[in-house]
């Protein structure tokens, strides 16, 4: 993979301030689409603020409303340079536990890469040639209908996936995933997290089978525009991949 970071990452980086509340960013984040913000004080870059962070802060109870996302956990956010390749940025957000670099510097910041940006690139890659078998989650995460969306949240930050399929009895229904959290909140509020997984639109997918290459797994991904995708062993779904657990196998390969 010789494609540098900077060819990759998103532009531009999108920013709120320190003081901004969580709701507010929410709210921000759901406009445009995007599950990660960089979070600015007097100029620089302080740390990231994601999707990930409100499900957290969502399932703990917390109120998004009184609270700024300085106070949020920030992610501390990882620089790299320009020049920098994907691989390299994979093995740091793995190392870091981080699931986007941003390329430039604090005060400087020219774009983002993020674990969507590896899909892409593995969509392409050489490396991608390799057994999806190798990046296969088994134990990916599970809700049935009866459950919540909140509930759905929680499971999704306690397995550190994007997730969560959906199951009625042995049958996969779907999948939820951080996305869909961020959008009911945004429109409903807490309220909307109450919301039983039976009375949502769940998301079809998309379904890779276990014999796929892991870019062929992360082209179906790409074309589909989804970050979670069910994996079908013998036509029975037997574990999933996401965004996050690829770029994890890609930083370990």
């Amino acid at each position: 993979m010789i494609e540098t970071v900077l060819a990759r990452s998103s532009k531009p980086v999108l920013t709120v301030p320190s003081t901004s509340t969580v709701r507010e960013a929410a709210e921000f984040m759901a406009s445009a689409g995007v599950r990660r913000l960089a979070v600015t004080e007097e100029g620089r870059v302080i740390g990231i603020f994601s999707a990930y962070h409100l499900v957290r802060i969502l399932a703990t109870g917390a109120d998004p409303s009184s609270l700024r996302v300085s106070e949020a956990g920030l992610e501390v956010p990882a620089f790299l340079e320009p020049t920098a390749t994907l691989l390299e940025a994979a093995k740091v957000m793995a190392s870091n536990n981080v699931t986007s670099v941003i390329v430039g510097s604090e005060t400087n910041p020219l774009g983002i890469l993020t674990t969507h940006d590896v899909v892409a690139a593995l969509a392409m890659s050489a490396l991608g040639s390799r057994p999806l078998s190798g990046a296969l989650v088994k134990s990916y995460p599970y809700v049935d209908l009866g459950a919540t969306l909140l509930e759905a949240a929680q499971a999704m930050i306690s397995k550190g996936t994007s997730g969560v399929l959906v199951l009625d009895g042995d049958l996969l229904i779907g999948v939820l995933t951080v996305r869909e959290v961020v959008a009911r909140y945004a429109r409903e509020g807490q309220e909307g997290l109450m919301t039983r997984v039976s009375d949502l639109p769940v998301p079809s997918g998309a379904y890779i089978d276990e014999g796929a290459t892991v870019s062929e797994a992360a082209r179906v991904m790409e074309e589909e525009g989804v970050d979670v995708a069910p994996v079908l062993c013998g036509g029975r779904v037997c574990g999933a991949i996401d965004d996050i657990t690829l770029t994890r196998w890609l930083a370990s390969s």
